[in-house]
């Protein structure tokens, strides 16, 4: 499935979740403030049967990917590969199933999501796995994986669930954690500002005081352990764990980013 035409302005494509291709009901996006059928706005094809969402694989290609909204909201089984940049709010509210990120995410990334897997090849802009603003509740359960670096409030307000990033994160990541595991790879600036509870470890953190260490050494912070005086060493620290997602591309979604139509089974 492709966009059909360049547009500048965003679509709100909430609609794009396995589970809705299995009934053949008429699916509709917002373009603006204009409700379009799916084929109106994208170039769809279908091969093969399904009968579960878990057998359903959805892939995104084409070069106005990136103005997508919200694609993966309450996605609770079944796949999504995208074969590119993708926009705002992917994987909102999602429970289970896998999204996976050949290019770059838009904020709000794995938005209080909780469950199933995402995982983006490229960077994730602000607030991935976060709550949205003046909420207090994020993630709380499942895993994002970010191969390239992330952007400020990384983790904000998290309940559960596991986020990697292996790059950089931008500032504040883990502020206000109340659960779960957060590992940073890289360098962080201000990690884990009045955080009440999980795990926040990262191979640097870029803050000044306590908090700073140098070279490859480790920092972590628990409930039992404030983060302006934690010393201890994180046991499941950046050097120590290894990529728990390899990401792969579908025979489908491979076929589709070399340009040749796949052939039916």
């Amino acid at each position: 499935m492709k966009p059909a035409a360049k547009s500048s302005i965003p679509i709100e494509a909430e609609a794009i979740v396995p589970e809705n291709f299995l009934s053949g009901a008429d699916l509709s996006v917002w373009r603006g403030n204009r409700e379009l059928k799916l084929d109106e706005v994208f170039v769809v094809s279908v091969e093969g049967d399904a009968e579960r969402p878990e057998e359903v694989e959805v892939v995104l290609s084409g070069d106005n990917v990136f103005r997508l909204k919200r694609v993966g909201e309450y996605m609770d089984g079944g796949k999504i590969t995208i074969l590119g940049d993708i926009g705002m709010h992917c994987g909102n509210f999602m429970s289970g199933g896998t999204i996976e990120i050949h290019g770059n995410a838009d904020g709000w990334l794995g938005r209080e999501m909780a469950g199933g897997t995402i995982v983006c090849k490229g960077d994730a802009a602000d607030y991935c796995a976060s709550g949205y603003r003046g909420g207090r509740k994020g993630m709380t359960g499942g895993t994002v994986e970010v191969f390239g670096r992330a952007g400020d409030f990384l983790a904000e307000s998290i309940g559960g669930g596991t986020v990697t990033v292996h790059g950089d994160a931008g500032d504040m990541a883990g502020a206000e954690m109340h659960g779960g595991t957060l590992i940073v790879h890289g360098d962080c600036g201000r990690p884990g500002a009045n955080m009440k509870g999980g795990s926040c470890c990262a191979a640097t953190a870029g803050t000044a005081g306590r908090c700073r260490r140098r070279g490859a050494r480790k920092w972590a912070a628990s409930s039992r352990s404030r983060m302006a005086t934690a010393r201890r060493p994180c046991s499941t620290g950046p050097s120590s764990i290894r990529s728990s997602i390899s990401p792969t591309v579908s025979p489908v979604a491979s076929s589709i980013a070399a340009g040749s139509a796949p052939t039916r089974p």
